[in-house]
């Protein structure tokens, strides 16, 4: 592949993998670290792929890697802000005389308790219900980018979609 091949593939890509290495990091600067990371391993990698799978799927478990990585070397992980976990009234909203006008923020917060449920899902969890709802893959590409069986994949999209229930349930009830 020429450099004028490699420039289309990492403009078309780059921003599909930056969503999915930002959804699992939360932070910018380091899933714009780890898509870059991806690119220089995609490059030095793309002699030896063998064309078994399509070449985004081949991408994703790069970056899903990647993020793994990340993940290791911080050893501690830290999803919810010390703000969120003191303040009981932070993303909550009565329900209790709601004007038209409210709409718009009850439906931010409902947002806003979707994203903290999300962090409280194991990372596999996460990163399966990520390129299931947000990618739109199938779980057979799922299956193929976490290196595990189809049904492995379609009951870890199960659990994180009960957990996540589970958690907004709650959190509606705060």
């Amino acid at each position: 592949m020429n450099n004028k091949e490699f420039e289309k593939l990492y403009k078309r890509y780059a921003p599909v993998l930056y969503r999915t290495a930002y959804r699992m990091v939360k932070n910018d600067a380091d899933a714009l670290d780890i898509v870059q990371e991806a690119f220089i391993r995609i490059y030095n990698g793309l002699s030896k792929f063998r064309n078994e799978s399509h070449i985004q799927t081949w991408m994703y478990r790069i970056v899903t890697n990647l993020c793994y990585d990340y993940f290791r070397k911080r050893k501690k992980i830290t999803f919810v802000s010390e703000q969120e976990l003191f303040d009981p009234d932070a993303g909550q909203e009565s329900f209790q005389n709601i004007h038209i006008r409210d709409v718009n923020e009850i439906e931010q917060t409902r947002k806003q308790n979707l994203k903290r449920a999300l962090e409280h899902l194991t990372l596999r969890q996460r990163t399966v219900f990520n390129l299931r709802i947000y990618e739109e893959l199938s779980y057979e590409e799922i299956a193929k980018i976490m290196k595990v069986k189809v049904g492995t994949a379609k009951a870890t999209f199960f659990q994180s979609v009960e957990k996540i229930k589970a958690i907004m349930k709650e959190m509606e009830k705060k």
